[in-house]
């Protein structure tokens, strides 16, 4: 990380959010792949605060503060075990300490790396299926559509699904935009390849029967297709 990101983390923290008691700088500013494109991302602890993300423009960077309280922190860590959306839960287990009045940002560190870890809580049976119900939803609407505008939104579900469906089902991490991608290509480089690649074929010649051999082969290796006789239930 540069220096220079670190002492803007550091004059943030004190203009805005002085009576914090712990501030995590995470995101691209740690890894060191920031661009012009890049914001620098905080896991503030503030028990003074409203847990919220607030956005700033600080010294010529986009900032996104994300705000807790002790409390809100770790409901937001069993969410993500139950969600598989590690966002927070991954920054506060890599994030470079900014802030750490009172030594709790080491302990919520140590926590963190720790749920990491253990990943996400495996899907049941229910969720399974819900899953499979959804993907045999989609690919039947992707299959008669003859919009490819159309067809286009309806891809965008069923990859979605279908790679959450690969990812939980086998105790991976999910996640959200980018690292949806990037989750399934380190489980499973071959399937995120061969998935990329039929997408492309599809778009370039608007011939969905690789596409749809593909994900059906896919869905075959976690039961297959589901409709007659599936009950989802409403809460």
């Amino acid at each position: 990380m540069r220096e220079s990101i670190k002492r803007i983390a550091q004059q943030f923290i004190v203009s805005h959010f002085p009576e914090s008691d712990v501030a995590l700088l995470g995101g691209s500013a740690v890894y060191g792949n920031v661009t012009t494109e890049s914001d620098i991302d905080f896991i503030i602890i503030d028990e003074t605060e409203t847990p919220r993300l607030e956005c700033f423009h600080f010294l010529g960077w986009k900032i996104e503060a994300f705000i807790y309280t002790a409390f809100s922190l770790e409901l937001e860590f069993q969410t993500a075990r139950y969600k598989g959306m590690p966002t927070i839960l991954k920054m506060c287990a890599e994030g470079v300490l900014i802030e750490d009045k009172h030594g709790d940002g080491k302990k919520l560190q140590r926590e963190a790396k720790e749920l990491y870890e253990q990943g996400p809580q495996l899907w049941d049976e229910d969720r399974i299926n819900a899953a499979r119900y959804q993907i045999t939803d989609y690919l039947s609407d992707f299959r008669i559509s003859e919009d490819f505008e159309e067809s286009l939104f309806i891809l965008n579900k069923l990859i979605h699904t279908l790679t959450e469906l690969v990812l939980r089902v086998d105790g991976n991490w999910f996640g959200e935009g980018k690292w949806v991608a990037r989750n399934l290509k380190s489980y499973d480089k071959d399937l995120s390849d061969k998935l990329v690649e039929y997408t492309k074929e599809y778009v370039k010649t608007d011939d969905k029967t690789g596409l749809i051999s593909f994900i059906q082969s896919t869905l075959d290796r976690y039961g297959g297709q589901l409709f007659a006789g599936y009950k989802g239930f409403f809460f």
